[in-house]
């Protein structure tokens, strides 16, 4: 090795070591994807979509967002996140002539915190929610109007066992309750995915079946234990993006979850998009 070599080698090895720790540790803003995959299981987490009760004729549906602000990469298998999620669950009656009243609404905010090393996450959830009656109730039911807020911290690992396996779950706690009825305010949420292979679709679109379970363990309204259970199909453009669509037959027993009747006992099913 010349001398002008010796020189330069030094240099070399300091600049590729530069590359590989600004590589490593990355700040994305505003990334395109989110990072930790939403829990189709539960009926509450942030979606767009409609689900029709045929033996009730009601339709529930929800409009929301999740927005990762930020992703921070401090090394090639550690990443982590922030951003915040908003939206709305409204049930609407069917009266005929086209005519569907809202009969309730309820409204989430929250913001998030989110670890994901390979195929263990973590997200930390501080979630908002208000619930109010609609047109229906207050011009023909004439029920009750409650002061309906609940603020919340959730907590939920989720590990991925494969492609086709996911399981869930975390404690949560009520730091605020209007009204105040739950004993103890720590509560439990947890549950399933399961998917098949993928296999083409229209245009190469990719399809694959799949079935959840989802529970939720709350103190209020005397002590309640929440079940949903999917069965339906997934479409994506492509495999590895977060944006899909579903049809699904939904099965539901518990208390209603809409804030305005959580003391009212549902169970039902369900077809939804």
């Amino acid at each position: 090795m010349d001398r002008v070599s010796f020189k330069i080698f030094p240099i070399l090895v300091v600049l590729l070591a530069a590359t590989t720790t600004a590589r490593a540790d990355r700040w994305d803003f505003l990334p395109s994807q989110v990072l930790f995959e939403p829990l189709i299981a539960d009926l509450r987490e942030v979606q767009n979509g409609v689900i029709a009760q045929p033996d009730e004729n009601h339709y529930d549906g929800a409009i929301g967002l999740d927005i990762d602000f930020i992703h921070w990469q401090p090394n090639e298998t550690d990443h982590w996140g922030w951003g915040i999620n908003g939206g709305t669950f409204i049930e609407l009656d069917s009266l005929g002539d086209a005519a569907f009243p809202d009969r309730v609404s309820d409204w989430y905010f929250g913001t998030y915190f989110i670890e994901k090393t390979g195929p263990l996450s973590h997200r930390l959830e501080f979630e908002h929610v208000s619930s109010h009656l609609g047109d229906d109730n207050l011009l023909f039911e004439f029920i009750p109007h409650i002061i309906y807020s609940r603020e919340s911290l959730r907590y939920t690992l989720s590990y991925d066992f494969s492609e086709s396996f996911r399981l869930f779950g975390g404690p949560c706690y009520w730091s605020h309750l209007s009204p105040d009825t739950a004993d103890p305010r720590f509560f439990f949420q947890g549950g399933a995915e399961v998917y098949s292979s993928y296999m083409k679709f229209f245009f190469e679109t990719q399809v694959r079946g799949y079935a959840t379970y989802f529970i939720e363990v709350l103190g209020e309204a005397g002590g309640t234990v929440d079940q949903t259970v999917q069965l339906g199909l997934q479409y994506k453009w492509k495999k590895d993006t977060h944006q899909a669509i579903r049809t699904a037959l939904i099965l539901y027993t518990g208390k209603s979850l809409y804030g305005q009747f959580y003391q009212n006992p549902e169970s039902y099913w369900g077809l939804g998009i």
